[in-house]
């Protein structure tokens, strides 16, 4: 081999090593965001008072309402989750979501939850 021919395969291994950790960076182990399904990083959707703004039923999956309940400070958020899409539909013309408030109720939640979910989800 030639003195040229070994610069030049040490050029290679040198590029092939730097290529291969700066791919390797690229992948996996990088992170940004919450680790609940379906809610944006709470750092930035969070309001000045600290609530997360309000899930669609309609749209969102039960972990999805789970983790906007969790948010907001909802004691057993899974169950609540799961009461409230077995109930619906909800009407979209009420801003008083009087038949969620309703099926709430029903379910023995305490005014302060009621408030809570009301609060976290709309139709």
């Amino acid at each position: 081999m030639t003195q040229a021919n070994r610069a030049s395969a040490r050029w290679a291994v040198v590029v092939a090593v730097l290529l291969s950790v700066s791919v390797s960076g690229c992948t996996g182990g990088s992170r940004s965001g919450s680790d609940q399904p379906g809610v944006q990083n709470r750092t930035s959707v969070a309001g000045s008072a600290g609530v997360s703004p309000r899930v669609p039923i309609g749209s969102s999956s039960e972990d999805d309402i789970a983790a906007a309940l969790r948010a907001n400070g909802v004691e057993d958020p899974q169950k609540w989750a799961q009461v409230i899409l077995n109930n619906a539909p909800y009407p979209a013309d009420d801003p008083n979501m009087t038949k969620l408030r309703q099926v709430l109720q029903q379910q023995n939640a305490d005014p302060a939850t009621i408030e809570k979910i009301v609060n976290t989800v709309q139709p």
